[in-house]
């Protein structure tokens, strides 16, 4: 009972929570609108509450635009009077209508026009009411324009006041508009005065120490100057204007020694400025300065000083320490996995330095089972060299009789025909012996190779967690306010650039506007964030649908491939996969050892694990290391395949062909066919084996050709001469064809599995 009765109390105390919050938020609506009702500007009223007003939507609309009547009632004359509220009604109205066809497209623009067309049009209706000139018909054009453009930064100021934007997460149009909109209030509010101390003027002095702060020497000058501005145009005296900038730029200046600090040299500059000015306004303005820079002194040190370390080092460095403590995990697990790898090499050369060589141990357990029970052993020695003959016998495979002893040895030995049949047996079973320490030591050199290249993975992804994959930020609320424009309701929203990857934006929305067109949106993206991109896969998430949006290739790859198997066999020995990832073009091709079924599978299991691993986002010689072990355990019998690796830069064409025991390649440029012949062993033979690489350039027209081994069995000088002929040409699976047939025509009847791939790269 206690537990439901302090959970309905909690209920209520949010229910009065959010209705106080949107009291408050309605009564800031009214005040705002009511000071702007009449923002001086030199000799001219604004009534910026219309721009505020078209700004808003239900409720804020109907507080905003009263508190803009009441404003305009209170404080302008008849004339401009008319001037407020006869636009103010109207784009209310047009608001409503807005809002029942459901128009959320290019909607900021449809208001600006409107304020526009009714302010010029309700100015000049009471300008030709009155005494008409060009002088008034140039300032009614000017204040209608102005008020048409204050739609934009209110409209961008409210969007972040709904939206709850974190004052460091702001992009450069959000913190223009802010300024714009606080300006403009300034503007409003310019008129009130106390005995001289003018609220407007001590409000502007902490938004400039504020902005100085956290903006370091750029947020101070350009909020200086901006609200100097502000403050000349609204009656104060220019030169004490001028002291707002300068005021900010010296305080942003010395904003890294700390907050009191800031506010000591933005008091002392206003200070110099008063004595300067000697005037009585002067001292205002040095109260005013005083008093603002006491109240910002007196706010909690490790609030602002959280705020401004986002700002000046942003988002970056959480995202980089997130990444870094990963990092340092995977790093910690490779060292761990590594010295499993040097525990189990140090026993294995334990276990091999504790057992004798193979020669040794035959003599010392022939001696144990035949010499050590006769009665001569303490009288009779073999001669030096004897039993070594024996073993050079049995080493070459042959079985020991007694004449093989020496004649010598005969005479004297009682027990030769027992010693040959002993050193036969025991050769025998120590070779079986041999033969598992052998395989029990291939086995634990493979488990070391798994151990390492795990490790070197693991070490490979900590290092690229550590610099972790480049977050475009600003690109981030670019796209945003795009897609906004457009009318989308963005959820979430994530631009990142991988350091294998190419550029990718991805944002969740609650729905996609029926009127939108994606081609035109992904027009807008591509020109906004400098990027050509690809029009968006969209799949539905549970919160609604994702747009995801990839960098445009500057490269398209056409793809070409024919191949004939040794004799017309069922099965070829060679193997390919041609693919694309987000940003790379790859092409693998394998030749397994000999012909049929096991060249196939050997192939087949080099080119599918290799692919795999490549499509995980796994490093080409991490890829390799992985597939020559898993190659090596297939089966008791040795396992040979080739492996050809070309990867395409989609973006600007460089290549880097990777050859282990692979054939030449051949490509071209400007019209010459060069060869790629790198020698290289290949996969199955060595624990340790390592891609030899060739680096190259493609661009449009050029063309890569890869072969295997059998298409080269007469030679090359030929296939140069057709690549030569065929000169990027249109049919990439056509030229395949006519190498295979050529091919087959040369080497005759008896050829080896031959696959050819041509890869054209055009640019887009």
């Amino acid at each position: 009972m206690e537990n439901s009765k302090a959970v309905r109390d909690g209920d209520v105390a949010d229910v009065l929570w959010e209705k106080g919050i949107k009291i408050l938020s309605g009564v800031l609506y009214f005040m705002s609108g009511f000071v702007l009702s009449g923002a001086g500007l030199l000799s001219v009223r604004l009534p910026l509450s219309i721009g505020l007003a078209a700004a808003c939507t239900g409720t804020e609309l109907i507080c905003a635009a009263a508190g803009g009547m009441l404003g305009a009632t209170l404080r302008l004359s008849s004339g401009e009077l008319l001037n407020a509220v006869i636009p103010l009604a109207g784009i209310a109205g047009i608001i409503l209508i807005l809002d029942k066809a459901g128009i959320k497209k290019k909607r900021r623009v449809i208001l600006s026009v409107s304020v526009f067309v009714l302010c010029f049009g309700c100015g000049t209706a009471v300008m030709f009411s009155e005494i008409p000139s060009l002088s008034a018909f140039i300032l009614v054009l000017c204040s209608s324009l102005l008020c048409a453009a204050s739609v934009t930064f209110y409209s961008g100021t409210v969007d972040c006041i709904k939206k709850k934007r974190s004052p460091y997460m702001l992009d450069n149009h959000s913190l223009v508009c802010i300024v714009a909109s606080l300006c403009t209030l300034l503007l409003g509010a310019s008129e009130l005065s106390l005995m001289g101390f003018r609220p407007a003027r001590f409000f502007g002095c902490f938004i400039i120490l504020t902005a100085s702060y956290l903006f370091s020497r750029s947020g101070g000058s350009i909020a200086g100057i901006a609200i100097g501005a502000c403050i000349a145009v609204s009656g104060t005296s220019v030169a004490l204007s001028i002291c707002y900038g300068i005021c900010g730029l010296l305080s942003g200046i010395f904003s890294k020694f700390g907050q009191i600090i800031c506010a000591l040299i933005f008091t002392l500059a206003a200070g110099i400025a008063a004595l300067l000015d000697g005037s009585e306004e002067g001292l205002c303005v040095f109260a005013e300065a005083a008093l603002a820079a006491f109240i910002f002194a007196a706010i909690p040190r490790n609030r602002l000083s959280r705020v401004r370390n986002n700002i000046l080092n942003p988002k970056v460095r959480r995202i980089e320490s997130e990444f870094g403590s990963a990092g340092e995990r995977l790093l910690e697990t490779s060292r761990a996995i590594g010295s499993v790898s040097e525990c189990v090499a140090n026993v294995s050369k334990g276990i091999d330095a504790l057992c004798p060589a193979n020669d040794v141990m035959v003599c010392m357990r022939v001696r144990e089972r035949v010499c050590n029970q006769c009665q001569l052993q303490n009288t009779f020695c073999p001669e030096e060299g004897e039993f070594a003959a024996i073993l050079e016998k049995l080493a070459d495979g042959e079985t020991i009789k007694a004449e093989d002893f020496s004649q010598n040895f005969n005479a004297k030995c009682p027990s030769v025909p027992r010693l040959a049949d002993c050193f036969n047996r025991i050769y025998a079973s120590r070779s079986a012996v041999n033969a598992l320490q052998a395989n029990s030591a291939r086995n634990r050199a493979l488990a070391c190779g798994q151990f390492d290249w795990t490790a070197a993975l693991l070490r490979e992804l900590s290092e690229e967690l550590g610099r972790g994959a480049q977050t475009l930020f600003n690109k981030e609320k670019c796209a945003a306010r795009v897609l906004s424009e457009h009318g989308f309701e963005v959820q979430s929203i994530s631009c990142i650039q991988p350091l294998s990857g190419a550029m990718r934006l991805s944002c969740v929305v609650d729905e996609i506007p029926v009127s939108t067109s994606l081609s035109l949106l992904t027009a807008a993206l591509s020109t906004e964030l400098e990027a050509q991109l690809n029009p968006p896969r969209i799949r539905e998430v549970r919160s609604g649908k994702e747009l995801v949006f990839l960098r445009k290739e500057l490269f398209k790859i056409r793809m070409g491939s024919a191949a004939a198997s040794c004799g017309n066999q069922r099965l070829c020995g060679d193997y390919f996969e041609c693919f694309q990832t987000e940003s790379k073009a790859y092409i693998i091709l394998s030749d397994g050892m000999g012909t049929g079924g096991r060249a196939a599978i050997d192939s087949t299991m080099t080119v599918e694990l290799f692919s795999r691993l490549i499509r995980a986002g796994v490093s080409l010689d991490s890829a390799l290391s992985i597939t020559n072990s898993a190659l090596s355990v297939k089966s008791d019998d040795e396992s040979l395949s080739t492996l050809d690796v070309a990867e395409i830069d989609l973006f600007d064409g460089s290549t880097v062909i990777l050859k282990a025991g692979a054939a030449p390649s051949f490509y071209t440029v400007s019209g010459k066919v060069k060869t790629v012949e790198i020698p290289s062993t290949p996969l199955g033979i060595l624990s340790n084996v390592k891609f030899n690489r060739y680096n190259l350039k493609l661009r449009g027209g050029d063309t890569l050709v890869m072969v295997s081994d059998g298409i080269l069995g007469c030679g090359n000088n030929w296939l140069k001469d057709e690549i030569r002929s065929f000169a990027g040409g249109a049919d990439a699976c056509g030229f395949s064809e006519e190498i295979l047939g050529s091919a087959r025509c040369r080497c005759g009847e008896k050829f080896d599995d031959m696959t050819v791939i041509t890869a054209v790269a055009e640019e887009i």
